[in-house]
């Protein structure tokens, strides 16, 4: 498979490809990787597809309508490791490609960034603006950390839009690639760069067309950021700036600690994004949803992706496996029991996190094996039961 793919969404960019084409070419020179150039016509009227292809690169006519359908024809149908997007029109200077491919393991998606810290744009005082307060309004509203979400500078890798459905076709396609790229758990980081001022012709980007489109597509992304299917829903809970949700969360976590005390092998089954993994280092994460353990993934924290109906653990590995929440989202509750008890050592301590009537879940505990130590509730209909293992009678 090709290696890095430069894709170039281009209308009537005859002009700046003269000059920017050769350049990127030496830019390519540089890297240590096969790399090819494409350029995605949308139905240029000058002579954008000839050139394109004089000056050795690939032409792939635009599928849809806007930016929108220009990357999602180029994520589409260029199979390549990495697929780079920049500007046709001189704005992102060629040389810039190496920089974000150098980053290429650190992240998912690199954003070669006007706000990040010595970032900078050259561009007339009423784009900058209502850059700047759709930027700003984009990033309070989606709680995202990157500073320039409407950059279209960017590194991608293969894996991580393999995995995007998207759907718009105006410029607001690059905060949907970004709310998607975090609700699956992938890594965004910036890179500072200078963007500079189109060398020939005029922008297609409309301010008001373009702004409107971006407003649009706000409260659709805001439901999709805020889904517990995100990611990173439980971290987000945990530093919610609404006292009721926060509140919860933490309680979760306080009690899950409790527990645990100073125990050394713990597993936290079905642990999401749970800070519970931060303050127990020394637990196992896992849970059924991947996307969920590649937001938690950190150097050497042990992530494993299991049901909770079959774990892959010896019998007797852990002295406390902690449930929060799990036995609602399970359609057998019998077969986690019975894996829990087999997978907890004698005594060893099982944390329930759940809402069924307490008396059902003290049923369903003693049939397994559970004496019942004592029990918290969280706010409400919410109990966390502690129960230590026994042995069955023969």
């Amino acid at each position: 498979m090709l290696e890095l793919a430069v894709v170039l969404p281009c209308l009537n960019e005859a002009d700046n490809l003269r000059g920017l084409l050769p350049r990127i070419g030496e830019a390519l020179r540089h890297i240590p990787a096969t790399s090819a150039v494409y350029v995605i016509d949308g139905g240029s009227h000058d002579d954008t597809v000839a050139v394109a292809r004089e000056l050795g690169a690939e032409v792939l006519r635009q599928r849809g309508n806007g930016y929108g359908g220009a990357i999602k024809t180029a994520f589409q149908d260029i199979e390549a490791a990495y697929l780079l997007t920049m500007d046709a029109d001189f704005s992102h200077h060629p040389v810039f490609i190496r920089y974000l491919y150098e980053r290429r393991n650190e992240a998912e998606i690199i954003i070669a960034s006007r706000y990040a810290p010595q970032g900078h744009a050259e561009m007339h005082w009423t784009r900058q603006v209502l850059s700047g307060i759709l930027n700003t309004v984009f990033r309070r509203v989606l709680a995202m950390d990157a500073l320039d979400l409407s950059s279209g500078f960017r590194l991608y890798h293969r894996k991580a839009i393999a995995r995007l459905n998207l759907e718009y076709e105006t410029y607001a396609v690059l905060q949907e690639i970004l709310v998607k790229a975090y609700c699956q758990g992938y890594q965004v980081l910036e890179e500072p760069f200078h963007y500079l001022p189109r060398r020939h012709g005029s922008s297609h980007a409309r301010l008001i067309k373009f702004g409107i489109a971006y407003l649009r597509a706000l409260r659709t992304l805001w439901l999709l950021r805020n889904s517990p299917a995100s990611a990173d829903y439980e971290t987000r809970a945990f530093y919610a700036w609404n006292p009721l949700r926060r509140r919860r969360q933490r309680r979760r976590y306080r009690v899950a600690l409790d527990c645990i005390g100073d125990k050394q092998r713990v597993l936290d089954m079905g642990c999401g994004a749970s800070q519970t993994l931060n303050a127990a280092p020394q637990s196992v994460g896992m849970d059924l949803l991947h996307h969920k353990l590649r937001f938690m993934r950190r150097p050497a924290r042990l992530l494993v992706n299991a049901a909770a109906t079959a774990m892959p653990f010896a019998d007797g590995a852990f002295e406390a496996i902690i449930a929060s929440r799990v036995l609602e989202e399970v359609h057998d509750v019998d077969a986690v029991l019975r894996e829990c008890c087999r997978c907890l050592e004698k005594d060893g301590l099982l944390i329930v996190g759940s809402e069924a009537p307490l008396d059902t879940l003290r049923k369903q505990l003693a049939e397994h094996g559970f004496d019942i130590l004592g029990e918290e509730r969280i706010l409400g209909a919410e109990k966390m039961l502690q129960a230590r293992k026994q042995l069955l009678p023969a």
